[in-house]
């Protein structure tokens, strides 16, 4: 970050400068020296300082040139047309020997800046992470830092730094701030100030034990995380105030490469539900403890609600706008992106018994848009939501695979299929059909019937007889006779439950395995 022309003048603005710039594009400062009479050569970079009795009597034409002058001779003036110059003026009441001091810092102040960068744009590409970024910039800084997500759960800290501060303490301890140190009310007043302001805020000792500086870290304009300093080691100097705007830059552009990152809207109780899923979360109290701190509050009854959008060559669906949509149809449910699905955890006072209705506008909406999902069953602890999520996940897997023209799959409703596929990875599942059900597909294939697809009808209708007819339009007399020549040819007695029961799954089996799939349809 080079320190440039206007830069310098806004720094030196008490003096009260009289300017006189021939160039209107910017000019890089590096460099002051003090001004000689009898100078030819000047650097273009440099800025020269002295009075007006060293002021020299000519200047280049082919260069530019920048003069500092300490005087109030109206002589002075007669160069400030001169087209290559870039003249200030300050009052002759100044000290020479101070104001250049003054620049000289300031100047030394941008190049350190310029090294602060180096340092930390080496540590961003270094690929080691937010915890060695955050190493190098405590190196820098000289004071301890700490990143927060908007849980207030703790992402990284200067380790080695020994704090002697309860809240501090508390965070790398637990690794997160908890309920008990902080009220609900300061809180919300903490994040309306810090979510308010685009630069870091100061805060005093008023607010806290130990000053410190407080800046939110954003990703496509929507804060992510939150940066603490505290002027612990040493004081801060008033260049700290644009190191950490820097750091919460890299720092950012470092998150981006965590998908979660990407996709956060900037509610507090994503990174919550994210370790849940995670599993990086699993202790009881903690988790009560986080649920206080967020003040976060469940009916009973949860559902975990999966959303697969899918993409391809020729169709790309914005995640965030489908989110847009979810969040309208479902009020009251927490949603977030995470690993390319959205996941909502719907809370409710009462179970969900007929799907089809409670989701109707949701339905209509996966249907015109070619957009799946996955309802897991109910549960009543936040805690196990990954397992339920799971649940979703593979409902939609399974769903797709085996249920034409849906597009809303309840895992309860293939739950056995789950079963099926776990089974599968052990044995041959064609070993758990009813044995005689082979017999009737052999009698079929010689005689040219259709008793596996009657049979199949009758346990799909629960064996009603009018309903069995009316879908394989024959007349009930002729469906009692198959039903008899079905037990005759299976060896098998209908009204024995068990023999249902192991019909029932035969063809369960016969669907996952994708087999007689003309005579498996629904």
């Amino acid at each position: 970050m080079n320190l440039t022309m206007h830069s310098l003048l806004n720094k030196i603005n008490k003096y009260n400068p009289k300017l006189y710039i021939c160039q209107k594009e910017d000019i890089s400062i590096k460099a002051v020296k003090f001004l000689s009479e009898s100078q030819s050569f000047f650097n273009p970079d440099y800025l020269y300082v002295g009075k007006d009795s060293d002021f020299p009597k000519v200047l280049p034409q082919n260069s530019t040139v920048n003069i500092l002058c300490i005087s109030n001779n109206l002589m002075t003036f007669k160069y400030a047309k001169k087209p290559m110059l870039n003249l200030i003026v300050l009052d002759d009441k100044i000290n020479i020997f101070k104001i250049f001091n003054e620049i000289q810092e300031i100047i030394i102040e941008y190049q350190e800046s310029d090294i602060n960068s180096s340092k930390l744009l080496n540590a961003l590409i270094s690929g080691k992470g937010i915890q060695h970024i955050v190493n190098v910039g405590y190196e820098i800084l000289g004071n301890p830092i700490c990143i927060l997500d908007l849980s207030f759960k703790l992402i990284a800290s200067s380790k080695n730094a020994k704090v002697d501060d309860p809240i501090w303490v508390e965070l790398l301890t637990k690794g997160y701030c908890s309920y008990n140190f902080t009220s609900k009310h300061n809180i919300k007043k903490f994040i309306e100030i810090i979510h308010k302001n685009n630069s870091p805020v100061f805060m005093n000792k008023d607010k806290f034990r130990i000053p410190r500086i407080i800046s939110n870290i954003k990703i496509n304009n929507t804060v992510v995380a939150y940066l603490t300093s505290l002027e612990y080691e040493k004081p801060f100097s008033r260049n700290d105030m644009d190191l950490i705007i820097l750091l919460c830059r890299i720092i950012s552009s470092e998150m981006q490469k965590n998908r979660f990152f990407q996709n956060a809207k900037g509610f507090r109780y994503e990174n919550f539900i994210i370790d849940l899923l995670d599993g990086s979360e699993n202790n009881k109290k903690t988790i009560e403890d986080r649920l206080n701190f967020l003040d976060l509050n469940f009916y009973y009854n949860l559902y975990v609600l999966v959303i697969f959008v899918p993409q391809n060559k020729f169709v790309h669906t914005s995640l965030h706008q489908v989110m847009d949509t979810i969040e309208y149809m479902l009020p009251g449910s927490k949603i977030i992106i995470y690993n390319d699905f959205i996941v909502a955890l719907i809370n409710r006072k009462d179970k969900i018994f007929n799907i089809e209705h409670t989701f109707s506008r949701l339905i209509t909406f996966f249907k015109s848009n070619n957009i799946y999902g996955g309802l897991s069953r109910c549960f009543h602890n936040i805690a196990d939501i990954k397992n339920y999520y799971e649940q979703s996940v593979k409902s939609i897997e399974l769903g797709i695979r085996l249920i034409k023209d849906k597009f809303l799959f309840y895992y309860e409703d293939l739950a056995i299929y789950h079963l099926l596929e776990i089974c599968s990875r052990q044995e041959d599942l064609k070993k758990f059909c009813h044995a005689s059900i082979f017999a009737l597909i052999k009698y079929d294939k010689i005689n040219n019937t259709n008793y596996l697809h009657c049979l199949y009808t009758y346990l799909l209708n629960e064996k009603n007889q009018l309903k069995t007819a009316s879908n394989l339009n024959i007349c009930r007399s002729t469906l009692s006779h198959r039903l008899k020549r079905i037990q005759q040819i299976m060896n098998i007695d209908l009204n024995d439950t068990t023999t249902i029961l192991s019909l029932t799954l035969t063809f369960m089996i016969f669907k996952y395995m994708d087999i007689y799939g003309g005579v498996i349809h629904e």
